[in-house]
């Protein structure tokens, strides 16, 4: 099978990678997949696996780098021929117009926060939002092209972010104690799920931003307009900002909905989820957390750095 990316991601653990002078050939416990050395230029490896000495030489003889990462995601080192630069589109990055790709970025997160609240609101008899809110949040959406400065898209950013977290606590039952997107520690399970499930989305996206040749920490909206917060890069949330509601949020709030957290999570000092109640959720994490949706836009966001910031969308 031949990848639609110019890397190849192998996760887990278990996997043997090897390759010939043309083929990268990876076995897992179901199956074997063929990659044409021609197409790829980075193999990241994420977890545990057996990789062959050999396949390294194949591998740099025809310019291809290797980089490896633990199982959260977090970088732990590479292997590159000599002269190769880790992330090619570094200096390119540092030269985005920031308000222009931040205020992409706003605007794709803005939308997708949109439509599933209206998505959930439709569904309900009692109504989702307090009088006025719908409106704040239209007029907000609408006044980002008219705004100049990166404090006022900022503003417009955090007031519409916090607004949509509490308006989502409608929709789940009092008794799980949750009211708004808190810091850790997470006393309610709400938050705990967000949390794990952000973090499931940022080490996926974190490998592809490598595997594209992008530098993780130079972010338009994120480091330029939002701290990005300790350990985390500023390209790489801003490639997840717009991904976090249709492949976390809708699993969250979708289990408490359903009556999948009641008695599966005890509160102290923090809020620990069982394991049963952990299976359960990375298993729906696993199918909403969508690979191929992930490579198109890190790929989208690579080709706008490279053409200068133009076209950026997701």
């Amino acid at each position: 099978m031949i990848p639609d990316v110019s890397w190849v991601t192998v996760w887990g653990y278990g996997s043997d990678i090897r390759a010939t002078q043309k083929m990268l050939i990876v076995r897992d416990k179901s199956a074997k997949t063929a990659y044409p050395l021609s197409s790829l230029q980075h193999l990241l490896v994420v977890g545990g696996h057996t990789l062959e000495t050999a396949a390294i030489s194949h591998l740099i003889a025809n310019n291809i780098s290797v980089s490896f990462f633990d199982i959260h995601g977090e970088p732990v080192g590479s292997i590159r021929p000599f002269g190769g630069d880790a992330c090619p589109l570094r200096s390119a990055q540092k030269n985005l117009p920031i308000h222009s790709s931040a205020m992409s970025v706003i605007t794709s997160a803005v939308k997708s926060r949109m439509m599933y609240l209206n998505e959930l609101a439709s569904g309900r008899d009692d109504g989702l939002f307090y009088k006025g809110e719908l409106e704040i949040l239209s007029d907000a959406s609408r006044e980002l092209e008219f705004l100049i400065t990166l404090p006022e898209l900022g503003r417009i950013f955090t007031l519409t972010r916090n607004m949509y977290y509490e308006i989502l606590s409608r929709t789940v039952a009092p008794e799980f104690g949750y009211h708004r997107r808190e810091k850790p520690p997470y006393v309610d399970p709400i938050n705990a799920m967000f949390a794990h499930g952000y973090a499931v989305l940022y080490a996926s996206i974190s490998v592809a931003a490598a595997g594209a040749g992008l530098d993780p920490e130079i972010g338009a909206l994120y480091g330029s307009v939002v701290p990005t917060g300790k350990n985390r890069g500023g390209c790489v949330l801003d490639i997840m900002e717009p991904l976090m509601t249709p492949m976390v949020d809708r699993v969250v709030v979708g289990m408490a909905t359903e009556d999948r957290l009641s008695h599966r999570y005890e509160v102290s000092s923090r809020c620990i989820m069982s394991e049963r109640l952990m299976k359960e959720f990375n298993l729906r994490l696993a199918e909403s957390v969508d690979s191929a949706v992930i490579n198109r836009n890190v790929r989208m966001y690579a080709d706008a750095v490279s053409n200068g910031g133009s076209g950026m969308s997701f």
